[in-house]
């Protein structure tokens, strides 16, 4: 069986939508599991203006994640799904969908 194609997906956050991020991260986080199990997405997490400081809350910008899927469009309906996206944290104008290929690769 072929591999499925890898795609960075680079979400940014729309301009002061940190509070609602963070109101609503719980059921992205939740929703987000089933995806991780079935392999449909293999790294996600938060970009971040500068690196983390101890102590110090994240200075959240956005997302970053890998969607292993064999189309764009796949990609596209697992981003338009999230609740990051309907409810308007991510700013759909400034979405990316990259094809990827992992060079290196922890655990693979």
């Amino acid at each position: 069986m072929a591999e499925k194609q890898q795609w960075l997906c680079i979400l940014p956050d729309g301009a002061g939508k940190l509070e609602k991020r963070m109101e609503i991260r719980p059921q992205h986080l939740e929703a987000v599991k089933p995806k991780v199990a079935s392999g449909l997405v293999t790294l996600g997490g938060a970009t971040l203006d500068e690196p983390v400081k101890e102590g110090q809350p994240m200075k959240i910008n956005g997302s970053a994640m890998i969607v292993e899927a064999d189309t764009e469009a796949e990609v596209r309906k697992v981003i338009e799904s999230d609740i990051y996206y309907t409810e308007g944290v991510w700013d759909a104008s400034k979405v990316q969908i990259l094809p990827f290929k992992a060079a290196a690769w922890k655990g693979r």
